[in-house]
């Protein structure tokens, strides 16, 4: 059974930086295996427009705020004013879903979705929408893979790499942090300590953010408040993934790429054109597999946007509620039912 939290809890990071989560209702829910997960429920602003609420999921070493920033930079608000209901996920682990033992990415995709879908539809509706950045596309690609039935109406997936074999230096970047991914979480949390400082230097800033398309202090911001520890059963199964671009269960045994064919749902894939971690062919690559209709867009320039974009600046970049987010509003209403 769901269990209703207390606003009181729903601070992020500390001091000036600090971010408050306060959605509608906020609940602690138990997955099938024993662990749980958190979700915030927004209800539409003004009237409600569509049948079909949307979950939105974080993505790899992220928490709630990743989709639900501040005012501005909140994906889960923007589609609660456009009067959609929003549901913010939180995956085992972090933050409101609170600490469990070492888990595995196929953990999430199985129960902590399954979790997340039986929630939201016990409040009445037959279907949902879905909006996942990074590897919050991935999880539901995966979901989808072994219950290609899912209630699921149509989704968005942002910056989800679908291969990791165009990626350059990513292996080489594996390979220098591989004694982390032998303990049991790896702490990415501690990177909030150098928040007021700004984006450190080195590779997984490049990966991680297009720095000059984002403000300095929605930088620090999101440093001292979106940063979450990764299992060491996830980041080893990701790692695994890029040295050998595989998309598979952590044991190997099933490819989660070949059921895709039996997901018929509409998808959009939107890719950053200056994304080092998602770059568009990753991204595109799921185009090839999924088995409904399937709208590639790429966030740049040449593309006909304002800004280039990198990787989590395609949701925290300067001009994302005014380019990004639209976007996306405009394909799930396109595919949602009319309330």
């Amino acid at each position: 059974m769901a269990e209703l939290f207390s606003r009181a809890v729903n601070r992020g990071g500390e001091g000036l930086l600090s971010l408050t989560f306060q959605p509608d209702e906020l609940y602690r829910v138990p997955t099938d295996d024993g662990a749980a997960i958190a979700l915030g429920r927004y209800h539409p602003r003004g009237e409600r427009r569509y049948a079909e609420p949307v979950i939105l999921c974080h993505g790899l070493g992220a928490n709630r705020f990743h989709l639900d920033f501040d005012e501005r930079y909140s994906m889960a608000r923007y589609l609660a004013r456009a009067g959609f209901e929003a549901w913010v996920l939180e995956l085992r682990g972090r933050g409101l879903a609170g600490e469990c033992g070492e888990f595995t990415f196929d953990d999430q995709a199985e129960h902590d979705v399954r979790a997340a879908l039986r929630t939201v539809l016990s409040t009445g509706p037959k279907q949902v929408l879905w909006v996942g950045h990074s590897k919050g596309g991935l999880t539901l690609f995966a979901h989808l893979a072994r219950n290609p039935q899912a209630p699921v109406r149509a989704a968005a997936a942002l910056g989800s790499p679908f291969t990791f074999a165009v990626q350059p230096g990513l292996r080489h970047f594996i390979g220098r942090i591989e004694p982390l991914l032998r303990l049991k979480s790896i702490p990415t949390r501690r990177i909030t300590s150098l928040a007021f400082f700004g984006a450190p230097p080195g590779p997984m800033t490049r990966y991680m953010i297009l720095a000059d398309n984002m403000d300095p202090e929605v930088i620090r911001k999101a440093l001292a408040n979106v940063p979450a520890d990764i299992s060491g059963g996830v980041g080893r199964q990701f790692a695994r993934w890029i040295s050998t671009n595989a998309f598979t269960s952590h044991d190997g045994s099933f490819d989660y790429r070949v059921p895709l064919a039996e997901a018929r749902m509409p998808f959009l894939l939107l890719a950053g054109s200056r994304d080092l971690l998602a770059p568009p062919m990753a991204v595109a690559r799921a185009k090839e597999h999924l088995g409904g209709p399937v709208k590639l867009v790429i966030a740049g320039r040449a593309h006909g946007f304002a800004e280039d974009y990198g990787h989590a600046d395609l949701v925290l970049g300067r001009r994302a509620p005014d380019e990004i987010f639209p976007l996306v509003e405009t394909f799930l209403s396109a595919h949602a039912t009319r309330a």
